[in-house]
């Protein structure tokens, strides 16, 4: 089941709300974790199994841990191989067969891929490192835990949530009138912008990445621009979504996004993009190698030992182990090398640096192979042996240019104010609402699901983009 689909939004989520505040507050751990098992057995129902038995070897495990005086390291250590075997094994045999030249033992496999299982599985590594490392005791209640760690919101595509954010919210969570509202406008917003725009740029920038040609100029520097916005858009959209879901239920989940592309380097744009994944990557597994308080040559191994992960996390591709090494590189050079240069020159000249690197990582982590990226990496540079441009990009153009107007519009930013001030009012200061307020913001939350619905119905379903990490 999926977010963007009539079927959960007017049959499971007000079931599944029905059902979470008609028990009484201490109790709702229990049709949380239900209602997500179904919600995650609705398309793999053979795989419940596996998310379940993650959540009775954690939270096992992190007893063990909480009581344990000794051998605490080796404790952590199988806690840390029960969660990568599976991971390994459905994730990456088919990658190492395929490189070993085993292609046709990898075809006979054929292993499934568990929807949300590097999510999952981040979020249960963590839970054990903190219970390690003593800043959490974790859960006193196997039933919470499990909610934990399968609440729908969360579950396909994030964000990495940790039980240190939101342990304590799942132990008494009280229906709470302006998280409900403020959960309303974000799903209607995350809705629209999935809807309406992400999945209207997919169409061709799927039609422009499978191209039997070289591309133009033109074409080459709209696929890099279109699907830039496109992945950020479909993303985002996820994450407002989970967060408006979270809300709902009386949980507050940490922003996942802060609008990537007004970063003016690569390390800021990861600040800035899936922050939650950043953050666990920095935690857990950066910093325990010495992060940057290290030598050169340290710093270097370091860097290239993350960003290697973050690519292969991503999917079992070269590509995408290419595209984390990208970051890494760029992080490096920014920290060795022209840093300090970089923050002298112009804030138009940063900017520029910032985009353009992102989208030129965009273009390696959505081509198929090397020789596509490359194709349409030259591309980009006006050399006199490829045209300005074609009949594609004239399509390209003509097609989507509203829709690349208000995508550019909403990655720059221009629904930050008011967004923020509704979580402002709603979350920090808690302020009621007048009824003028309230009626209009119910008629635009109203507005942008009718429409959300009819792109639903009316147009072929585009999954997120992520649910395949």
């Amino acid at each position: 089941m999926v977010f963007t689909s009539t079927v959960f939004f007017y049959a499971f989520l007000p079931i599944a709300l029905l059902a979470y505040f008609i028990v009484p507050a201490r109790m709702r751990a229990v049709p949380l974790l239900l209602v997500s098992l179904f919600f995650y057995a609705w398309g793999e129902p053979r795989l419940v199994i596996l998310i379940m038995a993650s959540a009775v070897i954690n939270y096992v495990t992190g007893r063990t841990l909480v009581k344990a005086q000794t051998s605490r390291s080796l404790i952590l250590t199988i806690g840390i191989l029960l969660n990568l075997a599976p991971l390994f094994i459905l994730k990456y045999t088919d990658f190492i067969l395929l490189n070993t030249g085993h292609a046709d033992l990898a075809a006979r496999i054929n292993l499934p891929l568990p929807i949300g299982v590097s999510f999952y599985t981040f979020m249960a590594i963590g839970y054990l490192v903190d219970i390690y490392r003593r800043r959490d005791e974790g859960s006193d209640s196997f039933v919470r835990f499990a909610a934990y760690l399968t609440m729908f919101p969360h579950l396909v595509a994030g964000p990495i949530v940790r039980w240190e954010h939101i342990g304590e919210q799942l132990r008494n969570p009280r229906f709470d009138a302006r998280m409900f509202s403020y959960g309303a406008i974000r799903i209607a917003t995350g809705m629209a912008k999935k809807t309406v725009i992400a999945d209207q740029l997919a169409i061709t920038v799927d039609q422009l990445f499978a191209l039997p040609h070289s591309p133009s100029v033109a074409t080459a520097w709209l696929s890099m621009v279109m699907y830039s916005l496109q992945i950020y858009l479909d993303f985002s959209a996820y994450s407002d979504i989970a967060i408006g879901l979270a809300a709902m239920l009386g949980v507050r989940f940490h922003e996942n996004f802060d609008y990537p592309y007004h970063a003016t380097s690569a390390a800021e744009f990861w600040r800035r993009w899936h922050m939650s994944l950043g953050s666990w990557f920095r935690d857990y597994i950066y910093i325990p190698m010495g992060g940057s308080r290290v030598g050169p040559v340290k710093l270097w191994r370091n860097l290239m030992v993350v960003w290697a992960l973050t690519g292969l996390w991503h999917g079992a591709a070269w590509t995408f182990v290419a595209w984390g090494l990208y970051y890494g590189v760029l992080i490096g050079l920014e920290r060795t090398v022209y840093g300090n240069a970089l923050l002298k020159l112009p804030l138009v000249v940063q900017h520029t640096y910032g985009l353009l690197l992102a989208g030129l990582g965009w273009i390696l982590f959505r081509s198929t192979s090397f020789g596509q990226a490359t194709d349409i990496l030259t591309g980009l540079i006006p050399t006199g042996s490829r045209p300005l441009t074609d009949s594609w990009s004239s399509f390209a153009f003509q097609q989507n240019w509203v829709l690349v107007i208000a995508a550019i519009a909403l990655a720059a930013g221009v629904a930050k104010p008011v967004m923020r001030r509704v979580e402002h009012q709603l979350l920090e200061l808690h302020v009621d609402w007048s009824f003028a307020q309230a009626t209009v913001w119910a008629a635009l939350v109203i507005v942008l699901l009718v429409i959300a619905t009819a792109f639903m119905v009316a147009v072929k379903y585009v999954p997120f983009i992520y649910f395949r990490f």
